[in-house]
């Protein structure tokens, strides 16, 4: 699960920091859009390290954050594999939860069909991909 090498240089364990983290970013936006808060990006470094400080993960809207991924596989590193997937599983149930208590038309107005898509059902079609070539190619050299 640590082998790297299964999306670029990222291990399976990677992909489901990289899942788990773009998944709760979102559910915690979709929360505060539920609650009518503003969503907030972060366009200062200080902002930046303050949101990180409090959320325990990048602020992946932010123009700021080109090294999110790298971040989050830091993070991640030492955490074990079913406790983040645990995590990741939660963060969907919350993003489900999130979806659900905004209007059809406040998601299609902000965009939120897209971010929803670009944060689940892609990263799972391209990564599952990449996850199935991968052991594939393992399995048969076994």
């Amino acid at each position: 699960v640590g082998i790297g090498g299964v999306s670029g240089l990222w291990s399976v364990k990677d992909i489901v920091a990289h899942i788990y983290c773009r998944e709760q970013h979102l559910a915690d936006r979709l929360g505060e859009i539920a609650r009518g808060e503003p969503e907030i990006v972060c366009t200062t470094r200080s902002d930046l390290e303050a949101f990180m400080e409090e959320f325990r993960y990048p602020d992946f809207a932010s123009p700021l954050m080109s090294e999110a991924d790298d971040w989050v596989f830091r993070k991640y590193r030492s955490v074990a594999m079913n406790e983040l997937v645990a995590d990741e599983l939660h963060a969907f149930e919350v993003l489900l939860a999130g979806v659900r208590r905004i209007s059809e038309e406040v998601l299609n107005e902000r965009g939120l069909v897209r971010r929803i898509k670009e944060a689940t059902i892609e990263q799972y079609r391209d990564h599952g991909a990449d996850i199935r070539k991968r052991f594939k190619r393992s399995l048969r050299q076994l």
